[in-house]
């Protein structure tokens, strides 16, 4: 198996390295893995700590059983708590995306329970997507009069413009096949663990810097550049400070009430 280090200097994600598999694991689990600054931090810090770690050529990132990630934490945005998202760090979650579809390594989504919004941005920007048969994929921005700005660039390179904005439309989260049949995933199965395995032991033979090479090519060959974060992250910050949406996100939080239930 590989000597296992285990790194517990993080509250929000569970690190452990197994050889040349680093595993990045969402623990929010009450806060059914919502995103809040720390948690953006910490994906940030430790990414940016793989990079320079020579012997690493996979990254696994996951959630748990019921909810892989649901996207940014919509209690905090309510209460202006300073760990919101919005409030502190507006640009964090895009800079997430953008260092997980940039680093020189291979990132596989390993994909149990729920995804919503913000984690979709996660599976998107990810270069292998293996889903277990459960799990579902949604967009729900749009019922709060918001848009998956910071997502969209991302989940565009995945499945294709007019995928992507069908998703952001029908609000509905997706099973986890229909996910496959539009792009969003690339391997559905009942037996994930498995599946990872064999997708590793693959993924090992490859030399780093062929990792690398494939990965900064295809980034050239595609339309996220420079202005893409300014203008995905002015998007959703003027959004964000309509009275309409802070509402909606009150009300929510608050009572448990969709905008269309009022």
């Amino acid at each position: 198996m590989g000597m296992i280090e285990v790194n517990n200097k993080y509250s929000t994600i569970l690190v452990r390295q197994q050889r040349e598999v680093l595993h990045i694991q969402l623990n929010r689990p009450e806060q059914y893995n919502s995103i809040n600054t720390l948690m953006a931090n910490e994906l940030l810090e430790v990414l940016k700590e793989v990079k320079q770690n020579t012997k690493v050529k996979i990254i696994v990132l996951s959630g748990n059983e019921n909810q892989f990630c649901t996207g940014m934490d919509f209690e905090a945005v309510a209460n202006q708590q300073k760990e919101a998202l919005m409030n502190q760090q507006p640009d964090q979650y895009y800079n997430v995306l953008k260092a997980i579809s940039e680093i020189d390594k291979v990132v596989i989504a390993k994909v149990e329970g729920k995804v919503n919004a913000g984690g979709i941005g996660l599976v998107a920007a990810s270069d292998i997507v293996l889903a277990n048969s459960q799990a579902t994929f949604g967009l729900s921005e749009a019922l709060f009069g918001l848009l998956p700005a910071c997502v969209m660039p991302f989940l565009m390179q995945r499945t294709g413009p007019q995928k992507a904005k069908w998703l952001t439309l029908i609000t509905l989260g997706i099973s986890a096949e229909r996910a496959y049949e539009i792009g969003l995933v690339d391997e559905v199965t009942d037996e994930i663990d498995n599946l990872l395995r064999k997708n590793i032991l693959r993924l090992s033979r490859l030399e780093t810097n062929t990792i690398q090479e494939i990965k900064s090519y295809t980034a050239k060959l595609w339309i996220i550049k420079e202005d893409t974060k300014t203008i995905a992250v002015n998007k959703l910050q003027t959004l964000m400070e309509s009275e309409t949406v802070q509402k909606n996100i009150k009300n929510f939080i608050e009572k448990g009430e969709y905008p269309w239930e009022r």
